[in-house]
């Protein structure tokens, strides 16, 4: 694989929308990147950041009208970006008009399954719609129904050998697909498959039940057929360091996948980053995620924000993703930047377990919203200025490590 960077933008962060999006895009080319992902601007009632979904094929109007995107796009194009659209394929929000016009796209059943959790607090797992008299799963925030990508039987029914995979909601994603391929974009994030190894036949589920399993091997080959020129980037939670990215990328048309396990590694100002990333980055497919919507500033668990840029760059990583941001080199904001309602506000997951009575003071360093305030702008144009700053250093760093690319294919 050629060495890809990939630089994402948490559009949630941006004020002015597709606005200040677009005039960013010089600031990423700068950084000589390959790729801009765009965290989710559908239709959504930002429950999660825009990670549950009302209309796949429309962007909310609180990024500004359709055509500031297409505006982005073009403008991308000019500077030598590819989009990267975020395609959440384990569920969707139940306000989207699926939920009731197409029950039979979601997971449902007559009982709560109380061996089953979800996984942004570890409560409940099923939620009930007491008119109906049944309950719907949701492995995250309750408004976000889980999509029944395969037929199953009830809960802890042996399981059905025949299950067949739900072509009309492949068909459904398929013309998604379609549709912004069409409007221009390159390709796609695709939002935690491994959710859809779900295994019904069993009375518990867990995060550890999901990490393995060819449901959502089956879905993407069968949702991406035909479109294996897209760029595509994959979540995946691998425990085994290596293994599971192999996995999808040998069965699968994925370009990268990142192990978003891997920033659990990374303990509070404990060891050497290098030696952890390049246990994994053996694989050429993989893609080195340390920052992200969903972590902590690094630099907040002890890391030095130079040591953490080389520790990327200098590693053997061929795929690299940035997050808006990160080369300044920025900490977690201070409580008085992001007050208690805010941090709530922000990161559904957290307001989920301080809810269920886990300490705010003890969520509030590694919770998601850390990451998802809006970007110091003046910041960039101080360390622009400055030769000596995180900025600077990251743009030597990015050239050698590029560099080095060219070399290695030239010998």
């Amino acid at each position: 694989m050629a060495k890809t960077l990939v630089y994402q933008l948490y559009p949630l962060a941006w004020k002015t929308g597709f606005k200040g999006m677009i005039e960013h895009l010089p600031r990423i080319a700068a950084l000589s990147a390959d790729y801009v992902w765009l965290s989710p601007i559908y239709d959504s009632p930002f429950k999660d950041g825009g990670y549950d979904v009302t209309n796949y094929k429309q962007v909310s109007r609180r990024f500004e009208h359709h055509n500031r995107f297409r505006e982005f796009v073009e403008q991308a194009h000019a500077l030598g970006l590819g989009v990267v659209m975020d395609l959440p394929i384990n569920h969707t929000s139940t306000s989207h008009h699926w939920f009731k016009s197409h029950p039979e796209y979601y997971c449902w059943s007559q009982q709560d399954h109380h061996g089953w959790h979800n996984l942004f607090d570890d409560g409940p797992a099923w939620h009930c719609l007491e008119k109906e008299g049944k309950y719907y799963l949701h492995l995250f925030h309750p408004t976000q129904a889980d999509l029944q990508w395969f037929t199953y039987q009830e809960v802890g029914v042996a399981a059905n050998h025949d299950s067949q995979l739900n072509w009309a909601l492949v068909h459904e994603f398929r013309e998604i697909v379609k549709y912004w391929l069409d409007q221009g974009v390159d390709g796609f994030r695709i939002d935690f498959p491994q959710g859809i190894n779900k295994d019904f036949s069993s009375m518990t589920l867990e995060l550890e039940d999901l990490l393995f399993g060819d449901k959502s091997i089956d879905v993407i080959n069968a949702v991406f057929e035909g479109y294996e020129d897209a760029f595509l980037m994959v979540e995946c939670f691998d425990p085994t360091m290596g293994d599971l990215v192999k996995y999808y990328t040998s069965n699968t048309p994925v370009d990268f996948v990142c192990n978003i396990l891997l920033k659990d590694e990374i303990r509070w100002g404990e060891g050497h980053l290098l030696q952890i990333i390049d246990a994994e980055a053996y694989n050429s497919h993989f893609m080195l995620e340390l920052e992200s919507h969903d972590s902590p500033r690094l630099p907040s668990r002890g890391v030095k924000p130079k040591d953490m840029v080389l520790d990327m760059f200098g590693s053997s990583a061929e795929g690299i993703c940035l997050y808006q941001g990160q080369e300044l080199g920025l900490s977690n904001p201070p409580k008085g930047k992001l007050p208690d309602a805010k941090l709530l506000k922000l990161d559904a997951q957290t307001a989920m377990r301080y809810a269920n009575g886990e300490e705010l003071d003890q969520l509030r360093p590694l919770s998601r919203a850390n990451a998802r305030v809006h970007l110091p702008m003046g910041e960039y144009g101080r360390q622009e200025r400055n030769p000596d700053s995180c900025l600077s250093y990251t743009k030597c760093w990015i050239q050698r490590w590029r560099a080095t690319s060219v070399a290695a294919q030239a010998s």
